[in-house]
């Protein structure tokens, strides 16, 4: 097992005799991209629309600003490796790709051995020489990624095909200014059972799961060079001082702290 950080990279082989509450496990987002290999445990995963029970080699690839938690359903011995890494890392061609399909990959060939690959080099490298070397196996494990097959996404029942759709919509169309109205009225729901549906679904209230959607998508753009004034606007924010406060609110910095990979 062991545990790495360098600059934008975090990089760990964890193992938990019994899992115990923890934030890593709550739900959360965040502004970076998160990928989970399973070696071994009982648990399921909620990704946004998606659930999935975790089996042996079966990887789960998290985007920035994509809402999930983790339930274990049995105190089994918990291992898995851990890859954080910022979007500057995957290939805009792979973000295309992963975009358009499932979070959860399964059978994927000729993967094991280049997380098994992460402990070795963590042995015999140091710190500088490692950012190099973790980034170029996990920029490998993204095109392999890239040649497994489309998986279906899973949907329950239909209460969670609705908030599927929900879901998928507000993705579609982040930069728009989104309201609940327009959303009962499109997928014909009253307002009171829009709310209760998504907040247990998604285990956050409707609206702000909207509003850190469009920070986190916010932010990316920041990074990459865009003025904030001139990216609030592209997200539907009339008011700046609006924008900055929403952003502080779910960044915990304002925008002016985002560091942009052209500087």
């Amino acid at each position: 097992m062991f545990k790495y950080v360098y600059n934008d990279l975090d990089v760990a082989h964890k193992y938990d005799r019994v899992p115990k509450p923890s934030p890593e496990y709550a739900k959360h987002y965040h502004d970076f991209y998160e990928m989970f290999y399973f070696v071994k445990g009982k648990a399921f995963f909620t990704v946004e629309e998606e659930k999935q029970v975790m089996s042996f080699g079966d990887i789960l690839l998290i985007q920035p600003g994509v809402h999930h938690f983790v339930t274990f359903f049995e105190n089994a011995p918990y291992e898995r490796y851990v890859l954080k890494f910022q979007d500057e890392l995957v290939p805009d061609f792979l973000k295309n790709f992963f975009i358009k399909r499932s979070a959860f990959f399964t059978s994927v060939p000729n993967i094991q051995k280049l997380f098994r690959k992460l402990d070795s080099l963590y042995r015999d490298f140091n710190a500088m020489e490692l950012e190099i070397l973790f980034s170029n196996v996990i920029t490998e494990i993204l095109i392999r990624l890239n040649h497994t097959e489309f998986k279906q996404k899973a949907v329950e029942s239909d209460d969670d095909e609705s908030i599927t759709k929900i879901i998928q919509y507000i993705n579609e169309n982040i930069r728009k200014n989104i309201t609940i109205e327009e959303l009962c009225d499109k997928f014909h729901f009253s307002q009171s059972h829009l709310y209760k549906e998504f907040q247990t679904y998604m285990r956050t209230p409707i609206m702000k799961y909207i509003r850190s959607k469009k920070i986190i998508a916010a932010n990316q753009l920041i990074r990459r060079g865009e003025k904030p004034t001139k990216v609030a606007e592209q997200f539907g924010f009339m008011e700046y001082s609006t924008f900055y406060r929403s952003f502080i609110d779910v960044m915990g910095y304002p925008p002016s702290r985002t560091k942009s990979k052209n500087n």
